[in-house]
């Protein structure tokens, strides 16, 4: 066995072990024979449990966050003591602020480790620049140094005096920027002024940074690491990227050249960042098969709002056949109705009929039933959807693709339920139409925002999580969708009785940012969504959409580049501002 230590720091907010940290650890494993780690949040008895199962530890630590990894490190070498450190041939630390090893670690590893030449390494590295993060202090001028989240130290710097006077001096500091500033871009510069040698994988201090926000390549040039191979990618950089055009193809390239589960850095960003980012979609879609040896064991529970009386028929065949075991309450918006379906329909399914009066579409009544249905494991909502205007496109196609992608595989979707714990809701693909077309733009989706914030601020969260406005929000197209009640029950709790408008609704109706919100909902109550595909376009059916959009929007297209030309110069200020604020990974 080698005489390798690692000193690992794990930091949680929400006191979780994430699966990237276990899949870390277990790579990681066979390159040192000591592993000790350190957990800076409240660790349960089951996490532990696991990695200590899995024995991917020799070691632990719980203590309160304070000092950041920092101290963290200081106090599990001063646990250890610095005589028994110097026994080991090398001294790793390590955090947890990084998915991968994406790359092949090993060979990189071994390489560095053998090389005579070099005293301490790391990943990545910064070159120098002067900041100012205090407005009331002068400006700071930040040596080059390596990157903090890895750095090994070898035997001959270990047993050095310099190596104990820096950690037995590192003491708790609240501010971030101050830790930055006084221990990891400091660090480098104190063990190289003692004479000893430093190297990294990718040194990064004389390439081109044309076109990057800040010259930080492990935070804002992804590409660039993967390219060279470098085994891991920070979390920051998924979070200063996540609405940036290359960070699909980052992900792209990911599952084209490694085996790394991409699906690790989009479950771990879902919780930390936002659910929607465009670099998930893919992993968050699923195409079901015809598959008749599947079925669900959840109790499950349908609401149909029956507007149109003569779809009912299509949905019961639907149910029948698909979803097979169901509570089925039907709201209509007339007593007229009301006593139509029940003398036509006596199913043993059918539970109740309420009639709740036409106003608020589906919606309203969704939210009155909602009450009644809260005991069931998972419930189907839908409701007979038709459209005056163009019943072929809006209405009929719109309305088949739904039960194509959330009744035909209802049995699939039942087990992707009990599969995944996390999962609240499953919503269909955006309609064909809108493929073959376009989906709301911007501009119209602009208008619907102010009551997107009036609902949000209406629900009462446990843990209240910021909705941010967008381009395009990720929905249940018509609102119908399977989810779990506790996903969404906040949100049909809340009273928009007074804010619906009468027939006919304009496009940016109430209803329509309830529509937008579910998916948002469920995340801030702590669940994710996917994605049942209808279909599969090409590129070149994406490209025609795109250019029918450009035809068809009805705006001056030149004042709209020019304004968000300005909106985009503003974030770019804002990011730059805040990395240089709130420090470096």
């Amino acid at each position: 066995m080698n005489k390798r230590l690692l000193l690992y720091v794990h930091f949680n907010r929400d006191n979780k072990l994430s699966p990237h940290v276990v899949y870390q650890l277990q790579q990681l494993r066979g390159l040192f024979g000591e592993v000790f780690f350190i957990s800076n949040s409240v660790l349960s008895s089951e996490d532990l449990k696991i990695i200590k199962e899995k024995n991917l530890i020799d070691g632990f630590m719980q203590r309160k966050n304070q000092g950041y990894d920092f101290v963290a490190w200081a106090e599990a070498m001063k646990k250890y003591g610095f005589d028994k450190l110097a026994d080991y041939d090398s001294v790793t630390l390590m955090n947890d602020t990084c998915f991968g090893p994406i790359y092949d670690f090993g060979a990189p590893f071994e390489r560095m480790d053998t090389n005579v030449q070099i005293d301490f390494w790391g990943i990545t590295n910064n070159r120098s620049h002067k900041v100012k993060p205090w407005a009331d202090r002068s400006e700071v001028v930040l040596p080059d140094h390596i990157q903090s989240y890895f750095v090994s130290y070898k035997q001959k710097i270990v047993k050095s005096d310099t190596f104990k006077n820096f950690w037995e001096n590192v003491t708790v500091l609240d501010d971030v920027v101050e830790v930055i500033v006084k221990y990891e871009t400091a660090m480098t510069k104190y063990f190289e002024d003692a004479g000893f040698k430093s190297a990294v994988l990718f040194d990064t201090r004389k390439e081109n940074w044309t076109g990057m926000m800040v010259h930080d390549f492990s935070v804002f040039n992804m590409p660039e690491l993967l390219k060279r191979h470098i085994p891991f990618l920070k979390i920051k950089a998924f979070t200063y990227g996540a609405d940036n055009i290359y960070t699909p193809l980052v992900m792209e390239r990911i599952k084209q050249e490694t085996n790394y589960p991409v699906r690790f850095i989009v479950d771990h960003m879902t919780d930390v960042d936002y659910p929607d980012r465009e670099y998930m979609l893919a992993e968050k879609t699923r195409i079901f098969k015809d598959d008749s040896t599947v079925t669900g064991n959840l109790k499950v529970g349908i609401h149909l709002h029956a507007f149109y009386l003569d779809l009912i028929p299509e949905y019961i065949e639907y149910f029948r056949t698909y979803v097979k075991n169901y509570d089925l309450y039907i709201t209509t918006d007339s007593e007229k109705k009301k006593l139509k379906i029940e003398e036509n329909y006596k199913l043993p399914e059918l539970k109740r009929v309420i009639a709740t009066g036409n106003k608020g579409r589906d919606v309203l009544p969704w939210m009155i039933i909602s009450k009644e249905m809260k005991n069931y494991e998972l419930i189907g909502h839908f409701h007979t959807k038709k459209s005056k205007d163009n019943d072929w496109i809006v209405g009929e196609s719109w309305r088949r693709d739904i039960e194509y992608s959330l009744l035909k595989p209802a049995q699939q979707i039942f087990e992707e339920f009990e599969r995944n714990p996390k999962l609240g809701l499953m919503i269909a693909d955006v309609p064909s139409f809108f493929e073959h077309f376009y989906g709301p733009t911007y501009i119209t989706e602009r208008d619907i925002w102010q009551d997107m914030e009036q609902i949000w601020n209406k629900i009462d969260f446990i843990n209240p999580k910021e909705l941010k406005q967008k381009d395009s929000y990720v929905m249940s197209y018509g609102t119908m969708l399977w989810y779990r009640p506790e996903a969404l029950q906040n949100l049909l709790d809340i009273d928009i009785i007074e804010d619906i408008p009468e027939e006919p609704l304009p496009y940016n109706s109430i209803l329509h940012a309830f529509e937008r919100l579910v998916v948002y909902v469920a995340w801030a109550n702590g669940y994710d969504f996917e994605i049942s595909q209808i279909q599969t376009n090409n590129g070149f059916i994406s490209n025609y959409s795109a250019n029918r959009l450009l035809r068809a929007v009805e705006t001056d297209l030149t004042q709209t580049k020019l304004r968000d030309l300005i909106k985009m110069t503003l974030r770019k200020i804002r990011v730059i501002l805040k990395y240089r604020l709130t420090g470096k990974g």
